[in-house]
């Protein structure tokens, strides 16, 4: 019976020991997945547009849609980069056959934004493949950023010549100082017989100076 007993009450003293560590146990923090993911950071830096060159493309909506997402993969996850991709893919299309700017509707334009699309393609299609890797997403990744920094480029230098232009047309509409060419060639004239007067009058005297003829008498 104490035997009994005993066992009874260390079952007992059991229980409450175990609900009491129970009790008092914290519950671990588990990190999410996309928390441990490593980011895709761009090595080059991503070049924007300049002050003439954001008044340009200001009306390009398709432009702005664009940008609006790629700044996202400047550094961005792996996961976040192929979800996403379709979407970049689809609107670097819209942007490639919308040129709503006709300045920038131009061979080299149209080029880089070939370029964007192909490379913008390229990293929708990884999104497919199970075994991609995550330097491979990082490499195709810098490519589309910097495909988009090439056209951004290129922008930027058509809006500084629109702003060279402007200012020299500021120049072709002041007025010019003409001056009568008969009044300058009579003004040059005059001022020459004023100098030749003064210089060389005593000169001019002097040779008009005759001197007498020596009689000279024949004796035969």
């Amino acid at each position: 019976m104490i035997r009994i007993l005993s066992l009874t009450f260390l079952l007992v003293l059991s229980t409450i020991s175990c609900k009491k560590n129970s009790d008092g146990e914290e519950v671990p923090e588990y990190v999410t997945d996309r928390e441990l993911a490593p980011t895709l950071k761009s090595e080059s830096p991503v070049v924007g547009l300049n002050k003439e060159s954001e008044e340009l493309v200001k009306g390009w909506k398709e432009y702005q849609d664009f940008n609006e997402l790629i700044v996202q993969y400047r550094e961005i996850t792996k996961a976040d980069a192929l979800l996403n991709s379709n979407e970049l893919e689809e609107l670097a299309q819209y942007l490639k056959d919308s040129i709503r700017v006709e300045k920038l509707d131009i061979p080299a334009v149209r080029m880089r934004l070939n370029v964007l699309h192909n490379e913008a393609k390229r990293l929708s299609d990884m999104s497919t493949i199970p075994t991609i890797t995550d330097e491979e997403v990082q490499a195709e990744n810098n490519n589309v950023l910097d495909a988009f920094a090439a056209l951004n480029i290129k922008i930027n230098d058509l809006g500084n010549q629109e702003r060279i232009n402007r200012e020299l047309a500021k120049f072709d509409e002041m007025p010019l100082v003409e001056y009568d060419s008969l009044m300058v060639e009579y003004d040059t004239l005059t001022a020459k017989t004023d100098v030749m007067t003064t210089s060389e009058k005593d000169t001019l005297k002097a040779s008009e100076k005759v001197e007498p003829k020596k009689i000279v008498k024949q004796v035969n």
